[in-house]
């Protein structure tokens, strides 16, 4: 007696492609949360540079994938700790636990977390 599977590829592959985008976009939203407390923060209001800290999110590209952005005046200025032009360097963070490359301290500190959060998101993705 013969055994015959059939698949659909089509449908695999949209199964796939959103249990993915599911998984990125949890993803994107953990890794945002916990990167908040690694954000450089003067204490300002919302509509000034001077909260960074309010001025993330995460973005869909045009190219499906998830962006963490902080759009803050100053924010690439904080976020590589120095200016474009190679002058004006940040020497000191006034918030303590702070500083550039805020979202590679959260990953050092969570990234394990992450891993998981991404992969639980994907299983629901494909239920």
């Amino acid at each position: 007696m013969a055994v015959i599977v059939k698949t659909d590829k089509q449908k695999f592959r949209g199964v796939i492609g959103k249990a993915s985008d599911k998984a990125m976009y949890a993803l994107a939203e953990q890794m945002l949360a916990d990167s908040e407390k690694f954000v450089p923060y003067s204490g300002g209001s919302s509509q000034s540079a001077g909260n960074l800290r309010e001025h993330g999110r995460v973005e869909k590209g045009s190219d499906d994938k998830y962006y963490l952005v902080w759009d803050a005046v100053y924010a690439l200025y904080q976020w590589y700790g120095v200016r474009a032009d190679g002058t004006h360097r940040v020497t000191h963070y006034t918030t303590s636990g702070t500083g550039k490359l805020w979202v590679e301290a959260a990953r050092a500190q969570y990234g394990d977390r992450w891993q998981k959060i991404a992969q639980g998101a994907f299983a629901e993705g494909l239920r």
